[in-house]
């Protein structure tokens, strides 16, 4: 069962940006939740997981190379999004639908990411 954790306090822009977009939609949603080994930005509905996902902490497959060496992280590119991967992969064993939205969406139109959103939750069923 997911679990409230007290870990990260502060929320960044673009995850305050996405807070106010499930917020908007009326949906019910919880921050940085405990699933399995892992946090989550948001937990909507019990059943979806959504990510925020930095574009240099995750290293957004259009701005970088496999290759490229992030410094914060000490691993490649590659190894981050093997990571990123497996906890998406995990996420889906546990019964979760699990949603990505790259930094640089959310900052470009937060439109799009609310439409985005609404699809993968399927608001207009």
């Amino acid at each position: 069962m997911p679990q409230k954790k007290d870990k990260k306090q502060t929320t960044n822009k673009i995850e305050q940006t996405v807070s106010s977009i499930l917020t908007r939609l009326n949906l019910p949603f919880e921050e940085q939740v405990a699933v399995d080994k892992y946090t989550v930005d948001f937990l909507v509905d019990n059943k979806y997981i959504v990510e925020c996902y930095g574009d240099f902490w995750h290293c957004n497959p259009q701005q970088y190379t496999s290759s490229y060496f992030n410094k914060g992280k000490r691993k490649t590119a590659e190894e981050i999004w093997k990571r990123d991967k497996e906890r998406k992969e995990k996420f889906e064993q546990l019964g979760y639908k699990f949603l990505c939205i790259w930094e640089s969406d959310i900052r470009k139109d937060p439109k799009i990411v609310k439409s985005k959103i609404k699809r993968y939750i399927k608001l207009d069923e």
